[in-house]
């Protein structure tokens, strides 16, 4: 595999870790509850594990694809198998999935600051400063991305036992009868989960830039396995303090769970989660928006600081006649779905494409020797 990253850009393996649980250590953290429930009820914690199981089988496919793509990314893996054109139109199908991704990140934090901190400050302006300052940080390359995004690894881990204080309230005879709901339902609630998860597909273009790149592997999963454990931890928290009535008419379980949070000398302990919270929310945007610079780059042919700004002004174009609230459900709803035509279907496709392609060759390099 050709690699044309520089040394003095590439990143350590572990750092794999950082990049990939920051992109799925989002805003949805906050929301997720409500939506896995809707097939399964309180046995939802079983769909939500066997989704985060099973994203370590599409890791493996994506590690096959990215060692045999020539460059190690999407843009050279989609050159190779569907050649220059088709492919480069493939890989602009895939700067879209990363644009929803910026603009479902961004919208649903802005809603949450609209609604709790600041509600009449216009939307176009918190806009406009989530993606000046991503921007900026974006500007220094993906190292200083990595450093930022090392507070997101930082952050949810250390929320997690402030969590505590709902578990004095808990009623775990929420969570019975077990296993009282059928595959379908099961199902459902798989569907709704994979949208706490997203992320890991950025590891199509963030491959080339790691060192050692087969000690990288265990990162990812690493990073997969953490992420699983504190969004069923959350859920698990979320699900005994509860009960299936509410969460389905609480629009952010994670925020009201900290509402009970109360100290002598700090009352609303919800303001530091929605703050903090930030430093999540960009970083994940900040990896998206590299993503698509990297795309225009390769692709188009254009520099680095020209696709930094046309990927932000994008994203904003499309934020911008986004003001009902209601389209949050809207944009979650598609990117889910996205989501697992992505990774459930056109991954495991391009594996059995590949899989074919290097038969293929085998064999005709076997016939010219003979």
């Amino acid at each position: 595999m050709g690699n044309h990253v520089k040394a003095s850009l590439t990143l350590s393996p572990y750092l794999l870790w950082i990049l990939l649980h920051c992109t799925q250590m989002r805003s949805t953290l906050i929301t997720f509850q409500n939506h896995i429930i809707k097939g399964a009820g309180t046995d939802s914690l079983f769909s939500l594990a066997a989704v985060g199981v099973s994203l370590h089988v599409i890791v493996v496919m994506m590690f096959f694809l990215l060692e045999n793509s020539p460059d190690g990314d999407i843009m050279s893996l989609h050159s190779l198998l569907f050649g220059k054109w088709f492919g480069s139109l493939l890989t602009f199908v895939f700067y879209a999935y990363i644009l929803l991704f910026i603009v479902n990140e961004l919208r649903s934090y802005i809603e949450v600051v609209h609604v709790w901190v600041f509600p009449n400050t216009q939307m176009w302006s918190l806009s406009v400063l989530l993606l000046l300052f991503a921007a900026y940080i974006v500007s220094g390359g993906l190292r200083v991305i990595t450093g930022i995004s090392l507070l997101c690894v930082i952050i949810p881990t250390m929320i997690i036992p402030s969590l505590t204080f709902p578990l004095m309230h808990a009623h775990w005879t929420n969570f019975l009868p077990l296993f009282n709901h059928n595959v379908y339902q099961f199902a459902t609630s798989s569907y709704h989960s994979l949208s706490t998860f997203l992320g890991i597909e950025f590891l199509l273009l963030v491959y080339p830039f790691i060192k050692n790149q087969p000690k990288s592997k265990k990162w990812a999963h690493i990073a997969i396995a953490h992420s699983t454990l504190i969004a069923l931890t959350i859920a698990c928290i979320s699900l005994a303090y509860f009960n299936i009535q509410e969460l389905e008419h609480t629009t952010w379980p994670t925020l009201i769970l900290s509402k009970i949070i109360r100290f002598p000398i700090l009352e609303r302990f919800d303001y530091i989660y929605i703050f903090v919270w930030f430093f999540v929310v960009i970083s994940a945007c900040c990896v998206g928006i590299w993503g698509g610079i990297r795309i225009l780059v390769r692709t188009v042919g254009l520099r680095a600081r020209p696709s930094l700004w046309i990927t932000s002004g994008l994203v904003f174009m499309i934020m911008l006649p986004m003001k009902s609230p209601m389209i949050i459900d809207k944009l979650d709803s598609l990117l889910n779905l996205s989501g697992w035509i992505l990774l459930y279907g056109y991954i495991p496709l391009l594996c059995i494409w590949m899989g074919l392609r290097k038969k293929l060759v085998k064999r005709q390099s076997v016939q010219t020797e003979s």
